[in-house]
Parts: C-alpha cells; structure tokens; sequence
C-alpha cells in the first residue's frame, strides 16, 4: 500500500499521507474562446468522481486547468468566466476613477503618441501589455482555496506551458505567481506583450506546445487525457488583422506536432465544436455543454483504464496462500465496530470486550463456514488495509504473514490517531466562530479521525480567504500527548518586508505611497490589488503585479513593475466648422528625477488660434495628497463678436503669462487648489466695442473640483462639479484691472437603463462691473449650447441649465455610437442691476449622432434655435 509524499496539511507529529493511485494527468489545449468546452470535461468528472493528479494547460487550457487546481470547481470557473468583459480585456486604460484630480484634469487629446528612445521613436510589440488581463486573473485568484508559489502544493498540481520567445523554447511553469504564469500561457503574439519571468519574455504556449501531453509523461503521470479544443485553420475572409495573421501561422506550426501528441495521450477527448471560433466567448454556455458531452462518452473508458493501471503496478493478484487465521493489532473496540461491515477480514462471531486499554485481544479468527483454510490475494489485504486507513482513525497499518503449527496467520498491524481531549485554534480577526466551534465539536473528546479534521481546516482556511486574507494559512498541527489537545497554528499572514523590482529610474516612494499595505500589516486581498490598480494608475508602468514569497518563516511581497519610456512625443488634430482645422504637437518628459513630476512643452496652431505653453507639474508631492502645478504660456485666440445675433467684426485676445497653483487632493475624488495668474493681455477689436485694448491681470482664486465621472468623452455614470472665486488685485498683486467673479457648474451622469443615459447641467456666474471684457462668462457651440457660434452669448452674470439624452447604438464595430438629444437654455447680462425678462433667454433643441472612434469623437449635430433657423455643426477629434 503505497502513501503519497505530501501531506494536505502541515502535520507535524501525527502522520497522515494520502494514499496512491495511478497519477492521472488532464492536459487542456489552447484554442481560444473554444477552450471552455474544458469547463464542461471537468464538470463531467466531477460527477463521475474521475480523480485528477495533475492538470497541464496551454493558453485559455491553463485558465481553466489554473483555476481548477486552485480550487474553483467547474461551476465556479464557469461564473468566472461569464463575468468577464473579454472584448475590454485589450484596454490597457487605467480607470478614471482611480486616477487623481490632477491627472484627470488632463483628459487625452491625442491622436498618436510615441514613446522615444532617445530621439527614436519606440514601436510597440502588441495592442496589450497586458495589465487588464492580470489584474482580472489575479483578483479572481485571490478567492481561491488554496494560496500558494508552489504549483505542487495546489489541490491539484499544476503546469503552465508556455514558450520562451528569446530562445524558441517552450518552458513548463511549475512555480511563482499562478496569475503571472497563466498570463505567460496565454500571451498570444501582438495581441498581448511578452510577460517577463526570470529573465525569460514568455508568450503563449502554443507556439511550441498546443497539447503538452509529452510535459504530462515527463511528470511520471500513468494515465494521460487529453483534451483537444484546437481551433481549424481560418478561412480566407477571417484572415485580416495582423494578429489573425500571426494566429493562421501559429495554427499552421502546431498542426503536426498536436496530431503527434493527440497519438501519445491514453485517452483523447475531442469535443465537436464545429463553427465556434477562438474569439466566441459570448457562446460560453453552448461551448461548456459540448465540452461535457464529449466528456461523458469517455467516463467508462477512463474508469476501465485506471482499474486496468492500478491492477498492473502492483500486481495485486498475486496469491499469498491459505490463511487460517486474521489478527488485528493496536486496533480499539470503537473503531473495528466502526468498521466491522466495511472489513473483508472480520469474526463471524461476537467482538470479545477489551481487558485492558480499550484494546481488541491480539487475535480475532476468521472462521469460514466452510471450516477450512481460505486462499488470499494480495488484492485482499489490501482492499482491507485501504479500508481501515481510509476510515481516517489510523496513523499507519502494515500485514505480515507468520507460519505456527502449519497454519498461516495474517496479522494488520494497526497505529491508530490520538484521542483528542480539547481542541485549540489560534486566533485571526477573520476567522468566524461557527468554523472554530465545529472543528471543536467535532473533534474534541473523541478519537482523532484525520480525513474528518482535513475537511475542517479546509472549511477554516477557506473561511480566511472568503474574507481577504490570502496569506493567512495553516501552519502547523501539532498533537501535545500530555494534555491531548490539538493545537492548530495560524500563520497570521503579516507582511515581513516588502520589496519593490523592475524600477530603474522611478523612486520607491512612489510606488509604496500607492500600495496600502504597509510593513506589518495583515495582508488583505482588496488592499493588494487595489494597491496593484494605483501603481498602474500611476501611468509610469505597462505592467505592475505583486509575488508573494517565503523566505525562511518571513511573508515577502514583491511588487514587480515593468517601467515604461518616460519620453513621449504626441500629435493631435481636431477639425469643427467653427473653427476649422487645429493641430498640435507635444513632448513630455513623463516622470522627471523619477518622481511623478511631468513637464510638459505644448504647442499648437489653428486657423484661429496659436498657443504654446511649457508646464511643470506633479501628481503628488512626496507622501501627501498635495499636488502643484507652474506655466507659463502664449496664447492667441480669434473669435466672431455677436450682439443680439448680429455679427460684428472678430475680436482677438492675446494672453502672455504665467500661473502657479497647489491643491490638496481629497483621494481620488476631488482637490481644493489656490491658484496665483499673471497675465499681459492684449484686445484686438473694433475701438466702440472695448473700452480698453491692453492691460496686465494680476489675480489669486480659490478653486474646488469634484470629478466622478467614470470615462471620457462619452461618461456614463458621475458627478462633475466645480465651483471658484477670483479676484484681481492692483494693490496687492500689481494688477491694472481689480475684479471679484465666482462660478458654480454642477452636472451628472445617470443611466436609466443599460444604453439609455441622461446628463442634466446647470452653469451660473456672477463677477462686478471692474471684470474686463477677455474674463467674462461665455457660452455657444456644439458642445456648449448647440446652434450657437462659439462664444456667442457672453456676460458678467450668466446662468445655463440643460438636459441630454444619449442612446448608444448596438452594433458590431469596435468604436461605441450614439443618438443623442439636447435641451438647452441660457442668458447673460453685462450689468448686474440689468432687469431679468424670460426674452433674455435663448432656448435650443438638437439631435446628434457621434462616434467614439480611434481618431477621437465624431459628432455631427442638428440644432434649432428658438425663434431663429436651424443650424449643422459638425467636429471630429479630441479638444485641446
């Protein structure tokens, strides 16, 4: 009766090792989306109880088989699953809402952007680095039952192929993160970039190895299935894309070798996927149901196969002769009653009582009612030695066969488990006192039954994961005989040290002041990752995950980032018939002395406009949320003059200045800056309309900004609301023109269903008679008030309010399109004391439809304007 080498649980004086089968190894294929037919294999052997000793996967073959070895079952991997948003996992994009006010207030409006190696630029090697794809697979592994680096020490052992694109190798993963190794597997070329582990850059494995049946054999498995859900060659039409492309290569590589390994494997499950394609995760539950149809029409193979491989690797049969007699040693009253029905070999008659000890006598004879010797095989004793190590009541059991008086006796040898007295479990903030009770009901004045006490401190430690603490585990059981109590140890999971690699250039209190866990801390899941989404919130890095490692008895988290190049050149362009065709270009130094700090020099140029600006600014400075930000720019601007919508001749401002501002950021909510501008101002205009053409503008404003809005252009849930006061000063800060205005924008985003969303606005400012013309509120354009000119309607009190309604059209291209509607109303007064009539207001109605493509949004707009024609705005690209 053979044992197996490691235990469930860091037994330390009691002994117990599960017993050995034939090793059975399910290797899962690549293939895509048509890899989820694996789901449905495995929930058929789940069913029929087929034991699994070792899963190998390549590709979404390590997903399932990854998941599966960690503990989800077959119906948890399938939830999994479902849950994903396969079509976002290319999108690389931090989420706005982890971003800090002061990078949002940044949005993107760039066309094309290059990251330079010195002055070159550097082109990218996929669409993904893959950060979405990991931090999904990582989130969803942290609710596993089972923690740890050691791929052995699974509920299942686990390998992960994938290949080695420096050396052409494949590389079996039998360690480390299980997050990291199945994004390896699964990093098919151009799609998602090369993952970096231990010098090697590991991309999918099924470049080299689609069905690794061969890695199976080399892990001394006896029964190899294999499942086969490689996808067809593509058809002509399907093959377009560079990375379809690259996938009909790959296909075309591994067609030979998969049809070798499908003859090396014992059993070969090839479900009929038909049409499916490697991208159809939509289909998920139809691929899961074929999976596990074909599964069942194997189950009777399977089961014949591993009967047939245990019978051969022990050579059960063999007979051991004519037994007269069976003896049981160490075996108590309590626990052969418990047995007697289950035994091969037990009294035809009563149990005599013990006499001492609890003990059976030393002999109970099997007396055949043939009332001669029986033949024996060594199948026998072992069903009955497997039945009474099975019980869980036995720390060992041996047979031995003696000869007295020409009668052979079969004596088990039995090492029964302590009798437990008390049980005491170290005590976790997250452990609930209904495990802790059960396992000591269960167990306390009772004889240990180890299969029992596995069970539980399952339940216990998966009891600690449900409620994040990952890194707590058990540690040790320990039996103490002279008090008979059970001690079950915790290791608490505490970070020891935390250790940051892969970062070059940026400081290390960057990265820690994103990560909440601190030296010391429990180790808890939603820190950990959401510590994972600052770092990359950050923008400094294309990866960043966390390894945990032991290091003697110490808890090591390792947060491993993968830096980008922190030069970075950006084009931009935007097209309106307003303001026709603008462009710019920008270079960016992303993480000047490695602190976060960004400078920036900007410039662009329109048919009515030129700017230039070159800015520095830091997203926080050291540890605090402080943030500051200082620029000095160039600003020429050209805009048509309106009065009661009669045109006059443009106006043009010139700004030359500069402007210093610090906040204090409330998290990644909002901030409360003070802002310092000053401005040398120059008015272009007809002499009647302006009363002065060139004056310098010395101000200080106190500024809040509250932004929740989840994405941009288009939100679909969030508040954005803003409110300032500034003031110009001559005495104090030598400004030519003093002034007093504030401003309040409140405004929102709120679905009403799943496509329909409604975004209601109001916008209302009042400043003195000192505020010169160049600061007065403004409002009209498409974006602004539609069927107006930009900047139609202007004053020194205003009020806006506006409500719009916005579709999003279902259909099958990769940008989001939308139908929108638009309410708007709005006035503006020049003199505060100025009598308010409903004639002041000016109301308009207009329907969109945009585009939220690659080259930023398209919109194109049909506006009304009461009491005046219609109007056709159209724009395309971001705004800068």
């Amino acid at each position: 009766m053979e044992k197996a080498e490691k235990q469930p649980f860091p037994f330390k004086n009691i002994e117990y090792y599960p017993l050995k089968h034939p090793k059975v190894a399910l290797v899962l294929s690549g293939g895509g989306a048509r890899g989820l037919a694996h789901i449905g294999v495995l929930k058929a052997f789940e069913e029929h109880k087929i034991p699994v000793d070792l899963i190998v996967g390549t590709s979404i073959g390590s997903i399932i088989g990854g998941f599966y070895s960690a503990g989800f079952s077959a119906e948890d991997i399938r939830r999994n699953i479902k849950s994903i948003d396969w079509n976002s996992i290319f999108n690389d994009q931090t989420d706005r809402p982890l971003m800090f006010i002061s990078q949002k207030s940044i949005p993107r409006r760039h066309l094309v952007q290059f990251r330079l190696d010195g002055v070159m630029p550097v082109i990218p090697t996929s669409i993904s680095q893959g950060q979405r794809i990991f931090q999904t697979l990582y989130n969803k592994l942290l609710k596993a039952s089972y923690q740890t680096t050691d791929f052995d020490q699974l509920k299942i052992p686990f390998r992960a192929v994938a290949t080695d694109i420096i050396s052409g190798q494949k590389v079996v993963l039998a360690d480390g993160d299980l997050a990291e190794a199945i994004n390896a597997s699964m990093a098919f070329p151009l799609l998602f970039a090369p993952v970096e582990i231990d010098g090697m850059r590991l991309a999918d494995g099924g470049i080299t190895d689609n069905l690794p049946v061969q890695v199976a054999q080399d892990e001394h498995a006896n029964i190899v299935i294999a499942v086969d859900c490689t996808s067809e060659l593509r058809a002509p039409d399907d093959i377009n894309a560079p990375w379809e492309v690259a996938d009909q290569v790959t296909s075309i590589m591994m067609k030979k070798p998969t049809e070798e390994s499908r003859q090396l494997a014992d059993v070969l499950i090839m479900p009929e996927l038909g049409d499916f394609k490697g991208g159809s995760f939509e289909f998920s539950d139809s691929l899961v149901e074929l999976g596990y149809q074909a599964a069942l029409t194997h189950i009777s193979e399977i089961e014949r196969k591993i009967v047939e491989s245990d019978s051969q690797r022990i050579n059960e049969n063999r007979s051991i002769g004519e037994i007269s007699e069976i003896r049981y040693e160490g075996l108590s009253k309590e626990t052969f009653q418990l047995l007697r029905s289950l035994l091969l070999f037990h009294s035809t008659g009563e149990i005599p009582l013990a006499t001492n000890d609890n003990q059976l006598p030393i002999t109970t004879t099997f007396m055949p009612q043939t009332m001669s010797d029986i033949p024996v095989s060594y199948r026998d004793v072992l069903d009955n030695m497997r039945v009474i190590y099975q019980s869980g009541y036995v720390q060992d059991i041996q047979a031995h066969v003696s000869m007295k008086e020409n009668r052979r006796i079969l004596t088990f040898l039995v090492r029964e488990q302590p009798e437990i007295e008390s049980v005491v479990i170290d005590a976790h903030p997250a452990l609930p006192d209904s495990v802790v009770s059960k396992i000591q009901n269960e167990h306390a004045g009772k004889r240990l039954n180890i299969l029992s006490l596995v069970k539980n401190l399952e339940r216990l430690q998966n009891a600690i994961f449900k409620e994040g603490y990952s890194l707590t585990h058990v540690s040790a059981i320990r039996f103490l005989p002279e008090s008979n109590v059970l001690h079950i140890s915790l290791n608490n999971g505490r970070v020891d040290d935390i250790r940051i690699h892969g970062n070059d250039i940026t400081r290390n209190f960057v990265i820690l002041r994103e990560m909440p866990l601190k030296i010391g801390d429990l180790f808890e899941n939603a820190k950990a990752s959401r510590g994972i989404e600052n770092i990359y919130g950050t923008g400094l890095f294309d990866r960043v995950l966390i390894n945990l490692q032991k290091e003697d008895s110490l808890n090591i988290m390792v947060i491993k980032v993968k830096e980008k190049r922190y030069q970075v050149a950006r084009l931009g362009a935007h097209y309106s018939t307003e303001r026709l065709t603008e462009g710019f270009a920008e270079l960016l130094a992303d993480n000047f002395l490695g602190t976060q700090t960004k400078m920036s020099l900007f410039g662009a140029v329109g048919e009515f406009s030129r700017n230039m600006e070159l800015r520095f600014y830091t997203v926080r400075l050291f540890r605090s949320y402080l943030t500051a930000s200082a620029s000095t720019y160039y600003s020429e601007r050209q805009d048509r003059f309106y009065r009661n919508f009669n045109r006059f001749p443009d106006y043009e401002i010139i700004r030359r200045g500069f402007r210093f501002s610090v906040g204090q950021q409330i998290q990644r909510l909002g901030i409360i800056s003070v802002e310092l501008r000053a401005e040398e101002i120059d008015l272009g205009a007809p002499e009647d309309d302006f009363s002065k053409n060139n004056f310098r503008l010395r101000s200080i404003s106190v500024n809040s900004v509250v932004d929740k809005r989840d994405k941009l252009p288009f939100p679909e849930s969030g508040i954005y609301n803003r409110w300032s006061w500034e003031a110009g000063s001559q005495r104090l800060l030598g400004g030519s023109e003093p002034f007093t205005r504030v401003f309040l924008g409140l405004e929102g985003y709120y679905n009403l269903q799943k496509q329909l969303n409604y975004h209601p606005y109001v916008y209302a400012g009042s400043a003195d008679l000192t505020l010169p013309f160049t600061e007065y509120f403004f409002f009209g354009g498409q974006n602004s008030f539609p069927g107006l000119h930009e900047r139609e309607i202007f004053g020194r009190q205003f009020i806006q309010a506006g409500l719009d309604m916005r579709y999003k059209l279902e259909w099958n291209l990769p940008v989001e399109a939308f139908l929108i509607s638009n309410y708007s109303v709005g006035a503006a007064w020049e003199e505060p004391d100025e009598d308010i009539s409903t004639n002041d207001f000016v109301q308009s109605v207009s329907a969109s439809v945009a585009i939220n493509s690659l080259l930023g949004p398209i919109q194109l707009t049909y506006a009304y304007v009461f009491k005046r024609d219609g109007k056709l705005q159209f724009s395309m690209g971001f705004d800068f």
